[in-house]
């Protein structure tokens, strides 16, 4: 009880003290705005950075304006102090808006200019700017790092706000770890000298990791205490990154007492704070718990509408983050290539200052001897020939590390290509195939557990199915790709006829058929015989007759044709749909492999971007070619041909003909 009173009692207190401090904070702005209109030069310059700095996480594009500016005018004025501070807020706020490889650009120059000017205040934010990166690729260790050199650093300049900031972020990165102990540690005594500070936006941050601490804990009711002050005080502050990250861990809180109705509220406020301000992982969080929160309730159908929302968005941001990672990763890394390249030439600018002091030397000893004795000009004669050895070692050495910066660069460009192909699989296999198949197990976890009705299980069955067969053709074309890029793959050709293939690819893609009412025109031969890998050609057809029927409007038309050319088979199917852009076309049939964005059907149809990827690799390999004729908003008409008999096996036994007439 005397726990619960004390606790109490410190929430009534930051309340008060956060209104207190508010009002301060809004009279400073207004005056600081208002000074601004008059203001110029350095005056101006440091009334921008103070308006950027304390609007950043409340108003982010004003911001974000008031930064731009002050960079423009410091770099003008030649102002590093000014410029290095402009720099770090723009930074600051492109990491809150996920543009982490630009975040790092301005952070690592703001640090550059900052110890230039000797400005240790703004060196210090910034350590806490590349500690956020650190944690932003899971490295919690360097981000703690980062934080606590950041604290030292504003500790020794006086400044309370960068102290309390870094205990906050050294907290979180603790509770990030699972080391609970040391985050509360540091969470309470940013609290505590936080009251000489005056910032209710950092208390509401450092309530928040406490929060967490006894949420993990299990100690529920404590935990809903906390995070019921730190929302308080993000409002009262108008921190909307700290609202919406508070909002879901409240109701996640909430749902753990059983107070749904409480949790719900509160889940539904999150998701309004998010929208307006496009927090979408903080949107996602809330949409989580929300359709926790509607199972227990006993609302299947908007619990399975929450789930499906989190699991879009949740697939999204899993997608983007690990690109901006890359991204990130490949920034860091090239800085670092950079530095090691600016090393390698200061040593070299050494080793040339050093050989051009020893010329000199040599050339005085050279004078002086020609004035003494033979016998030290023989001398001089074999130190100047160990040189030239030297110097010839140099140059080597020189065109060795050369070639060695050639081979990295190669290595760099192959791994930039070979990154994008795999992220590019990663997205679909991540992305195409988890979020179908994680909605069919949530339906048949609740259908386990008798939570679904007969009627409620028809109504998600069609959509269940539609779903299946998508991730089942792209599971197909991902397999025969992979399958296609392994060393000993052969093609098994064999004669067959290509007229069945179609047939029976016809008949398994009817329910789309019909689902759009379309009329197929087969005008093949009966006998369109052709000598290729069947596997391979089956994949084909199915492909092409597939973005033929997801890229047809309702009740079109679709004509298949096949023509003998030669020692080709050209089979041709061409569509009245959407079409094509010539830009599309060129990448399509392109020389060098890429995988596509893929473009969504007429009925919103999903695909991975393999499919016409995998037509032209497969229909090349069989020795035959891709031609592709389209008009947007007209139609698209694409056109194979495939050898109609073994090219190679006709030809010996044409020359052996030949030979027994002669």
């Amino acid at each position: 009880m005397k726990r619960l009173i004390t606790k109490l009692f410190l929430l009534l207190f930051i309340y008060s003290w956060s209104h207190e401090v508010e009002s301060q904070s809004i009279d400073n702005l207004d005056s600081l705005k208002t000074a601004l209109n008059s203001a110029e030069g350095g005056e101006r310059i440091r009334i921008l950075n103070l308006l950027a700095s304390n609007l950043r996480e409340s108003e982010q594009e004003l911001a974000l304006n008031y930064a731009l500016e002050a960079e423009m005018l410091s770099r003008a004025a030649s102002d590093a102090s000014g410029e290095s501070l402009a720099k770090e807020n723009i930074g600051w706020i492109y990491y809150r808006r996920g543009r982490w490889q630009r975040a790092f650009d301005y952070s690592k120059e703001a640090y550059e200019l900052a110890l230039a000017a000797n400005n240790m205040n703004v060196a210090a934010r910034l350590l806490n700017s590349m500690g956020a990166l650190y944690y932003e690729q899971n490295d919690f260790d360097k981000a703690i790092e980062q934080f606590k050199k950041g604290y030292l650093l504003s500790k020794e300049q006086g400044d309370l706000y960068t102290q309390i900031r870094s205990l906050n972020n050294v907290a979180f990165n603790f509770s990030a770890k699972g080391e609970y102990d040391s985050a509360l540690y540091y969470a309470r005594y940013s609290i505590l000298i936080n009251q000489k500070a005056g910032s209710p936006y950092l208390t509401a941050f450092a309530n928040r990791v406490i929060g967490d601490i006894y949420f993990n804990r299990g100690e529920y009711d404590s935990a809903a205490q906390i995070f019921e002050g730190s929302l308080e005080d993000s409002r009262i502050q108008n921190v909307k990154t700290t609202e919406a990250s508070v909002t879901h861990r409240l109701g996640a809180t909430y749902l753990k007492l059983g107070r749904l109705e409480d949790a719900k509220n509160i889940l539904l406020e999150g998701i309004e704070v998010s929208k307006s301000n496009k927090f979408l992982d903080e949107l996602a969080k809330n949409y989580k718990y929300l359709a926790e929160v509607y199972e227990a309730k006993g609302n299947i159908l908007k619990a399975y509408e929450n789930q499906k929302t989190y699991l879009i968005l949740n697939d999204s941001l899993v997608n983007k983050g690990n690109r901006d990672r890359i991204a990130l990763m490949q920034g860091m890394f090239q800085d670092n290539l950079d530095q090691s390249e600016l090393n390698l030439l200061r040593a070299q600018n050494e080793n040339q200052a050093q050989r051009i002091q020893l010329n000199r030397r040599n050339n005085l000893i050279v004078g002086i001897a020609v004035f003494l004795i033979v016998g030290l000009a023989i001398w001089l004669y074999t130190l100047n020939r160990n040189i030239n050895k030297y110097n010839k070692d140099l140059l080597k050495q020189k065109e060795k590390i050369k070639k060695q910066n050639n081979d990295l660069e190669a290595k760099s460009l192959q791994l930039e290509k070979i990154n994008e192909t795999k992220n590019k699989l990663f997205s679909i296999l991540g992305h195409d195939l988890k979020g179908p198949v994680g909605q069919v197990k949530s339906v048949v976890d609740l259908l386990m557990r008798g939570a679904l009705t007969k009627d409620e299980f028809d109504q998600l069955l069609i959509s269940l199915n539609k779903d299946i067969d998508t991730v089942h053709f792209t599971l197909n074309n991902t397999l025969k790709w992979s399958m296609s890029q392994m060393e000993g793959f052969k093609l098994k050709r064999s004669c067959f006829n290509l007229t069945e293939i179609v047939n029976s690819t016809i008949s398994l893609i009817d329910p789309q058929v019909k689902g759009k009412n379309l009329t197929i025109n087969n005008k093949m031969d009966n006998d369109a015989s052709v000598f290729a890998d069947m596997d391979l050609i089956e994949v084909v057809v199915r492909n092409i007759l597939n973005n033929a029927v997801k890229f047809s409007k309702m009740n079109d038309s679709i004509e298949i044709t096949s023509t003998s050319e030669e020692n080709m088979m050209k089979w041709c199917v061409n569509d009245h749909g959407v079409g094509m852009s010539k830009s599309q076309i060129k990448h399509i049939l392109g020389k060098d492999y890429a995988i596509t964005d893929s473009q969504k059907g007429t009925n919103e149809e999903k695909g991975s971007g393999l499919g016409l990827q995998l037509c032209k690799e497969f229909i090349r390999m069989s020795g035959g070619d891709i031609f592709i004729q389209s008009t947007e908003g007209t139609g698209t008409k694409i056109c194979v041909t495939i050898p109609k008999m073994d090219l190679v096996h006709e030809a010996n036994s044409v020359g052996r003909k030949e030979i027994a007439q002669s």
